[in-house]
């Protein structure tokens, strides 16, 4: 039996072990503002930094920045487009030294000055009923699908983005 256990153990480690396909990464893009105001169906950042960072999941771990308007820009464009399949973002800032996490999914992003507006729907059990109006700076934090790298050794739907 303790044999059985450990050549199962060796095999589920040797199988996660193997997944070490750096053309595909996870990207997760930040966004940051001086303040924001969610409501039951629009997210509102005032202020938004003229850049997005992003990063990568295991195994590939780069990171980078693109224009945010580069990244309102590519929302529809292509078949794997957010437009296509809306990501999901959670929704951090204060309110009254309380901080507050939100979990939205994104459906369509606008760029308006230093505005930048998206369309949401609430997620699991948070609730977008009420308006939330942040008291200082706002993170959003954009989980994407899984991105392919392109034959020029970037990631094709965040190329789309620069300017």
């Amino acid at each position: 039996m303790r044999n059985t256990v450990f050549m199962l153990a060796a095999l589920l480690l040797a199988s996660s072990c193997g997944n070490s396909d750096s053309d595909v990464a996870d990207v997760l893009f930040v966004q940051i503002s001086g303040g924001a105001v969610l409501t039951g169906s629009t997210l509102t950042l005032t202020g938004v930094d003229e850049k997005t960072g992003w990063f990568t999941d295991r195994p590939v771990r780069e990171a980078g920045q693109v224009d945010t308007a580069g990244f309102v820009r590519a929302w529809g464009e292509g078949p794997d487009s957010f437009a296509a399949f809306p990501p999901k973002a959670d929704f951090t800032c204060a309110v009254d030294g309380e901080v507050i996490h939100r979990v939205v999914e994104l459906r369509q992003a606008s760029r308006d000055g230093d505005e930048l507006v998206y369309e949401v729907s609430a997620v699991g059990n948070g609730s977008a009923d009420s308006e939330i109006a942040c008291t200082g700076a706002a993170h959003l934090f954009v989980d994407s699908k899984a991105q392919k790298r392109d034959e020029s050794g970037g990631f094709t739907f965040i190329r789309s983005m620069a300017s």
